[in-house]
């Protein structure tokens, strides 16, 4: 796990809390992120380092560009206490919908302006993902001349 914040990597640290609400009658938990810090640095949380890729800055961007930008924090659920912790974070609301398979619980939370700006850095540094499958048809090489 990477411990220093570099290009590709930011250690976090998120902190989860749970709400007995009611629904339909029935009492229930309801798992939240209740902080999300720039260092891990202190013990109330659960270590995470959010990594950006290459194949992801399509996803990147898209997110953003939306009116709220988001992280989305993968979480498992400890079967005896019901607890959950947090395994995994992503920008990419691609990899966030690839686990949403039932086993899993998804949080989700606010992008904090400093990582809405290291992301975008991100995709200055390394471009826009283009769509591999649009590319030009080169001319001349290969093809008929028309002669």
């Amino acid at each position: 796990m990477m411990n220093e914040k570099n290009t590709e990597h930011w250690p976090l640290q998120v902190c989860l809390h749970s709400e007995t609400v009611n629904v339909n009658g029935w009492d229930t938990d309801r798992w939240k992120i209740s902080a999300l810090l720039p260092d891990q640095s202190s013990d109330e949380g659960h270590n995470l380092t959010l990594e950006l890729h290459k194949d992801e800055r399509t996803a990147y961007r898209f997110n953003l560009n939306s009116e709220s930008p988001h992280l989305f924090v993968l979480c498992n659920q400890d079967e005896a206490s019901g607890d959950y912790s947090p395994v995994h974070i992503t920008a990419s609301q691609d990899d966030a919908a690839s686990y949403m398979d039932g086993e899993h619980q998804l949080l989700e939370t606010l992008m904090p302006p400093a990582i809405q700006c290291w992301i975008d850095t991100y995709l200055g540094i390394h471009g826009e993902l283009i769509d591999e499958g649009k590319k030009k048809k080169k001319r001349g090489k290969g093809r008929s001349s028309g002669r």
